[in-house]
């Protein structure tokens, strides 16, 4: 008589077969998160080429770059100017023209219809975020949010600097009203709207947006900190722009330090990418900032007329 044909695995058979698909699966899983972050890093990346060309279709048509802070007179009161950030100026010009047909100048960024059920600094607005950093309602129940913003000031003194010469020191030691990055400050009385020829530095040599991501919730090198949150993550809040400092490494209360990228989402270069950040340079070209890079070569790019030598670092 023959034997009967099996029909089944042994128990020994099927767990070599378990074992194997595990093994393929932790293979397989590394690789699928680093294609998964690639094109997360390509995606934030082109984000913010389109909101170079935005901001440079604003400047020829508009004769200049947005402040990247801006009063409006106030007719019924002098001494509370209305405010605003560069992102509504360059909403027509990334295919948000709807909402920029809505929002008010003539009121507060933060206040009347703009913050209204259905006012228009209530709306997600995807060129803005990066698909990397954490979205959803704890970042903000009310307001669309940001993780890109303007580089344009700098916190001084800062110890973490190495000593910088005469020149530089006079330079760095005196302030600059109207923000020594690209995009400017604009008072009641003075109105700064910079165009390509007054970044004597070079549009190549200078930072014109930078990630700041995950505002309003708090990251300190990685890690979320819930204790508090930040007020700057709205993509309309005109003190959402980057006050480049620096970070000291357990004092979260710094806003100075040798810790330049990836270190605190506080007015930071900060991003949830692998290894560093994505910027946006005057000219339009977005590079990618290491980690390692040091608070001294960030503030040399930081300033559009200040005649640094940037080299590569």
């Amino acid at each position: 008589m023959r034997p009967r044909p099996r029909l089944a695995f042994t128990l020994i058979e099927l767990l070599v077969v378990i074992a194997i698909i595990a093994v393929l699966i932790g293979l397989l899983l590394p690789a699928v998160q680093k294609v998964r972050e690639a094109a997360a890093r390509a995606k934030c990346s082109n984000n913010l080429k389109q909101l170079a060309i935005g901001l440079h279709a604003r400047h020829d048509t508009h004769g200049g770059f947005p402040a990247a802070r801006q009063q409006i007179v106030n007719p019924a009161d002098a001494a509370a100017p209305f405010i605003h950030s560069w992102t509504p100026h360059v909403l027509p010009f990334v295919e948000q023209a709807a909402v920029h047909r809505q929002y008010r100048f003539d009121l507060d960024w933060d206040a009347g219809s703009n913050t209204a059920a259905g006012g228009p600094i209530r709306v997600s607005i995807p060129v803005f975020l990066c698909p990397s950093a954490p979205q959803g309602p704890q970042r903000h129940a009310t307001r669309g949010v940001s993780d890109y913003a303007a580089t344009t000031e700098r916190e001084w003194p800062n110890a973490a600097l190495r000593t910088p010469s005469a020149q530089a020191s006079a330079w760095w030691s005196a302030g600059d009203s109207t923000y020594m990055g690209i995009l400017g400050h604009t008072t009641q009385t003075v109105r700064v709207e910079r165009r390509i020829t007054d970044v004597l530095d070079g549009t190549s040599n200078t930072l014109l947006l930078a990630e700041c991501a995950g505002r309003n919730q708090r990251f300190i090198q990685g890690r979320e900190d819930t204790t508090q949150t930040w007020t700057a993550g709205p993509w309309a809040n005109p003190d959402s722009r980057i006050k480049l400092g620096g970070y000291t490494p357990g004092n979260p209360a710094s806003t100075t330090g040798p810790c330049a990228v990836n270190c605190i989402n506080n007015k930071e270069l900060y991003a949830f990418h692998t290894g560093g950040a994505n910027v946006v340079m005057g000219d339009g070209s977005v590079r990618f900032i290491r980690q390692s890079t040091t608070i001294d070569f960030l503030y040399a790019l930081l300033t559009r007329a200040r005649g640094e030598t940037v080299a590569e670092n």
